[in-house]
């Protein structure tokens, strides 16, 4: 993955965006449930996905045309989430699975699903589980990302599958 989207980037550079729907909907999802998995509220991971992808755009300059263009944008969207609770604190008081207005099913199942696991697991755990899961990314790019040994991130991962399985029941 990492150097596919080199020709979007270098578009972008020059400020054409005719590629950018393509680009966002390849890269929407695993960053929107890499949100989801901190947030637990699909409105607010909604806003910052928004955020995320407009602060990538306008930071595209200084992007390597050949750097790990999910993982930056993971660092992005963590780093704006992080933003937002020292500013507005953890809680909001949001009604659980407000109105959701999503067409596909699929996305709302694997919601529910995020819900249930985020009970089972740690934080660091359930970020751990959902950039490999759902973001697709190798534990490599995890253990580079987060700064941790690929061992860590492993063991996290493999733990995180053992406490999933016993707090779902075997699926």
């Amino acid at each position: 993955m990492k150097g596919s989207f080199s020709e979007h980037i270098k578009r972008f550079k020059e400020g054409n965006y005719i590629s950018f729907d393509e680009f966002y909907n390849e890269l929407n999802r695993p960053i929107f449930y890499n949100i989801y998995s901190l947030t637990r509220n699909y409105e607010l991971s909604e806003e910052l996905l928004q955020e995320t992808f407009t602060k990538f755009l306008m930071n595209v300059v200084y992007i390597d045309e050949g750097e790990n263009v999910l993982g930056y944008l993971i660092a992005i969207s963590r780093n704006l989430t992080l933003d937002y609770f020292k500013k507005y604190g953890r809680v909001r008081n949001f009604e659980e699975h407000e109105e959701v207005h999503v067409n596909d099913k699929n996305s709302i199942d694997k919601t529910l699903l995020l819900d249930k696991i985020a009970k089972i697991l740690k934080p660091k755990e359930l970020e751990i589980f959902t950039l490999h899961v759902l973001s697709e990314m190798t534990f490599e790019e995890i253990a580079s990302l987060k700064k941790i040994a690929i061992g860590t991130v492993l063991w996290s991962y493999n733990n995180s599958i053992k406490k999933i399985r016993k707090g779902l029941g075997e699926l």
